[in-house]
């Protein structure tokens, strides 16, 4: 199966520390458990532990989000870093180009490279105003991802914030027309329905989890599974 890895940049801190070791390592066990059952991976990055545009209202929009943007292809090197450095042929792929630095490929040499290469995507779409939400389901349309999991800090998708309501229900199936209906919010607008157009799965779960994921396979319910 092709599957997209959604980590956010706070999956990657550590108490003061942006990028942790601990939680670099905590990546690199996910791909070694989704390459043992011979899944294809990419990874979507988030730059939430270094900077948030919407935290910064002091700044323009655009130079805002593009500050983001810039954080998220800073951490989608350390973990490109960190799996070569442990074995896995891996590549970084951005929507903008860094002449001298990170290559520039088109999606037809990506698809031919996910054959052999874990991809690294950075940068969101490469313009304001997007989340990397959209990155991911673009990402998924470039490689023809089957499936997209997204990692979180709670264990799925609930009808509200389970950090404020002790009785907050968690789904554990939901179609991508409920998600839109209940405006739920586990991923933007655009991103829900360039998945609901391209039949791209969403799985909903807790990155302190991941260990669950051979279950998901198994055809065990874990987290929330989001898809017709």
């Amino acid at each position: 199966m092709k599957v997209i890895l959604k980590i956010s940049g706070e999956a990657l801190k550590s108490g003061e520390k942006n990028v942790s070791q601990d939680k670099l390592k905590d990546v690199l066990n996910i791909v070694r458990i989704m390459k043992e059952d011979s899944h294809r991976i990419a990874i979507v990055v988030g730059g939430g532990n270094y900077f948030r545009g919407r935290e910064h209202p002091e700044m323009g929009k655009v130079n805002g989000d593009t500050i983001g943007m810039l954080s998220t292809v800073v951490n989608a090197i350390y973990i490109k870093d960190y799996l070569e450095n442990n074995g896995y042929n891996s590549i970084i792929s951005t929507p903008f180009d860094f002449p001298n630095l990170v290559p520039n490929y088109s999606n037809d040499e990506l698809k031919e490279l996910f054959k052999d290469n874990i991809i690294v995507f950075g940068g969101g779409v490469g313009m304001s105003g997007y989340s990397t939400d959209s990155g991911t389901t673009l990402a998924a349309e470039i490689v023809d991802a089957d499936l997209i999991i997204k990692l979180t800090n709670v264990d799925g998708v609930y009808d509200s914030d389970p950090d404020e309501n002790p009785n907050a229900h968690m789904f554990t199936e939901l179609s991508y027309q409920e998600v839109l209906d209940k405006e739920l919010g586990v991923m933007d607008l655009y991103a829900i329905k360039k998945c609901m157009e391209n039949k791209t799965k969403i799985l909903v779960m807790n990155f302190n989890d991941y260990n669950k994921i051979p279950k998901f396979f198994e055809g065990k319910r874990i987290g929330t599974l989001i898809g017709d």
